[in-house]
Order: C-alpha cells, then sequence, then structure tokens
C-alpha cells in the first residue's frame, strides 16, 4: 500500500497532505507562499486545483485571501472553466456519486464518510414533485430523530472529519 506523504513540520506535523488539502487549503496555500522549498506531488496538486476551483465555483468565503489561493492553481484550463468534481455541501467537501471514478475522488475515498447520499437528477429529467416532497420529508424527519437523541450536525450530515479526528 502507498504510504501517503505527511508534512514534515508546522502546525500540522505527521498530517497527511491531502487531508490538509481537502480540510484547511488555506495552509498549504501560506506554505506555497511561505517556503520556498515546498511542493505537491502531481497527485496531491490535482486535488489542490480541485478544492480550489471548486471554493472558486460555489463562491464560498474564506478567512484568507482567496486571489492567493488561485495563483497557485496549476490546472489553468479547469480553473478557466471552473470544472471540479468537488462541490461544497454543509461546510463539506463532497463529490457527486457520478464523480466516484474519477482518478481525484478515487485519491480521497479514504477520508470520505459515507453519511448521507444527495440523489443526483436520473435520466428523465430528475425527481419529481412528489419524489422531491418525499425527499424533504425523509430529510426533515432523520434531522428531526438526530436532534432528539442529541447528535450534532455533523454526526447527521456526515463530512470530513477534523484533523484532530482522524486515524489511519
Amino acid at each position: 500500500m502507498n504510504q501517503e506523504r505527511t508534512l514534515p513540520f508546522g502546525k500540522y506535523k505527521g498530517q497527511e497532505i491531502k487531508y490538509i488539502i481537502l480540510t484547511h487549503i488555506g495552509y498549504i496555500m501560506w506554505c506555497f507562499e511561505n517556503i520556498s522549498w515546498f511542493k505537491l506531488t502531481d497527485e496531491e496538486q490535482a486535488i489542490y486545483d480541485a478544492v480550489a476551483i471548486m471554493i472558486k465555483k460555489d463562491n464560498l468565503e474564506m478567512t484568507f485571501p482567496v486571489e492567493l489561493m488561485y495563483k497557485h492553481i496549476r490546472n489553468r484550463e479547469a480553473f478557466e472553466r471552473l470544472e471540479t468534481p468537488f462541490i461544497a455541501f454543509n461546510e463539506y467537501t463532497c463529490y457527486k456519486i457520478s464523480e466516484k471514478d474519477n482518478p481525484i475522488c478515487k485519491s480521497v475515498e479514504k477520508y470520505k464518510r459515507p453519511r448521507i447520499t444527495i440523489p443526483e437528477r436520473s435520466s428523465a429529467g430528475g425527481l419529481s414533485l412528489d419524489g422531491l416532497r418525499q425527499l424533504s420529508y425523509a430529510m426533515d424527519k432523520e434531522v428531526e430523530r438526530a436532534y432528539f437523541n442529541g447528535e450534532t450536525d455533523e454526526d447527521t450530515f456526515g463530512g470530513w472529519y477534523s484533523m484532530d479526528d482522524y486515524k489511519d
């Protein structure tokens, strides 16, 4: 099995670089800006590009200057077209089921928390109005159940763990 690269320094010393890209891309951007020898592998760079493009495409608010992050995107063509397999969902980086065979998605599969499935549009044109009502009702009931059981939003909706939660 491949051993994932980890950061040898700083705040996330010993943590896997791919996971840091997914959960704190701003730190990776800081490394690009401040550490001259810092480089990503091609696979890590593809993940960085995809997450950064998702941030641009979904117009996500970040606590750092996103223009600095964008300048480190290597795949300029995908950036111009805003092509990324990732989507933002309730503060989490996710991908559509239709993207599961994408090499970028496969390379981050081990970090996935399969807790909720968001149905995609069917070839028949999507869900009917009745189907949407049923989905909404089912989601409301799941949220209600979780609330009464004292579960957090992360328990209910899933997503990427925080850096402190990940164990290999």
